[in-house]
């Protein structure tokens, strides 16, 4: 296999299958690959939330304005203590920080008119239960997702796929095909904005990856869909999972969605600006990966076990013995712990389109 990414004594390597799609047309794949974007999100290590993770790198300039902040704070002359080109480096700091959360108000701004402009395609006021699986429905109309029967499974249908990997029936296909068409018709807007612009993105989006918060109407979706059902059923499914600092990653209480696009080759206007993604953890306790289409060959999800919490320096290779690849379905959910290694496999045909809920607790 051939290595994609390195971090000191992390090794990320690409699967066997992964590599001999990529292999087969290295032209092709050479970019698209790496599941690295413009906006450095997701990718190769050294570009990436996860490259911090894996060289264990302390966010240098943040610690260092918490611990002057608390101790000026706490203390009147703590900074008499300080060397003067320590405090000056302190100041500088913080005059940087101060200039960038003004220049993010004047983008917040922007941004709310942006979004309080675009007229949505589909009315997305109307009760979720329209939108849902017939057994997520069911439970929603008795208000069992909030209860602990352990024959709530059952119900629902949950099945285990692997240890801390879950999937059921989320949206009816006719819910996903509104997504998809909301989605088409917000690229149409956006598009006309980034032209109008001199090819400048709006405010506070990402050119490879659609934030549902940008997307008026999906927005209320998303939070109706965290609140009535993702939520409750994250509480029920990993209560009893605890990882990191032995907190049960089923509390969380803050979601960050949007939609990621897959095909063998780029179509801007259809969202699909990926390929193929190298192996890496995501940014949350737990991940919600929903998929949009089913018209599409290859874009397997593989999950190569889960991420030490104590020793992250452990040399990480692929394949790992507990490999798992998960065949996404139209309507269905994948539920996993954000702490597991996966990748996705490239897309050979069609379109892939999944939505993406990274749940946090703050």
């Amino acid at each position: 296999m051939e290595l994609l990414g390195c971090c000191t004594q992390k090794k990320i390597l690409v699967s066997e299958k992964a590599q001999e799609m990529m292999m087969a047309d290295p032209t092709k794949h050479k970019e698209w690959s790496t599941g690295r974007d413009d906006d450095g999100a997701q990718g190769a290590c050294g570009a990436s939330i996860n490259a911090k993770v894996l060289k264990q790198e302390a966010p240098f300039e943040m610690s260092m304005l918490m611990h002057a902040a608390y101790g000026e704070n706490q203390y009147p002359s703590y900074f008499l203590k300080w060397d003067p080109k320590q405090l000056d480096d302190v100041i500088a700091l913080m005059e940087k920080q101060i200039a960038s959360a003004k220049k993010a108000r004047e983008a917040m701004i922007q941004r709310k008119e942006y979004i309080e402009q675009y007229k949505p395609l589909h009315d997305w006021s109307r009760d979720i239960i329209d939108l849902v699986s017939p057994q997520i429905a069911l439970a929603l109309k008795q208000n069992s997702l909030l209860s602990d029967d352990p024959s709530l499974t059952t119900r629902l249908g949950l099945q285990f796929e692997t240890d801390g990997i879950y999937s059921f029936d989320l949206l009816s296909s006719k819910a996903c095909e509104k997504i998809r068409e909301e989605i088409d018709h917000y690229l149409k807007y956006r598009d006309a904005y980034v032209a109008s612009h001199d090819g400048e993105f709006p405010p506070g989006s990402m050119k490879n990856r659609l934030q549902i918060a940008d997307i008026r109407g999906l927005d209320s979706l998303e939070t109706k869909l965290f609140q009535a059902v993702v939520q409750p059923l994250a509480k029920h499914i990993f209560g009893r999972d605890p990882v990191l600092a032995g907190e049960p990653p089923g509390d969380v209480d803050t979601p960050h969605t949007f939609v990621v696009g897959y095909g063998p080759s780029e179509a801007p206007q259809h969202n699909v600006t990926k390929n193929a993604l190298v192996p890496h953890v995501d940014d949350s306790e737990v991940t919600l990966n929903l998929c949009l289409d089913a018209n599409f060959q290859g874009g397997g999800l593989v999950f190569h076990g889960k991420r030490d919490p104590i020793n992250t320096t452990i040399a990480y290779e692929l394949p790992h013995p507990n490999e798992y690849v998960y065949q996404h379905k139209l309507g269905r959910a994948v539920f996993h712990l954000g702490n597991h290694f996966h990748e996705v496999l490239p897309v050979t045909r069609g379109e892939r389109h999944v939505l993406i809920m990274w749940l946090r607790s703050w």
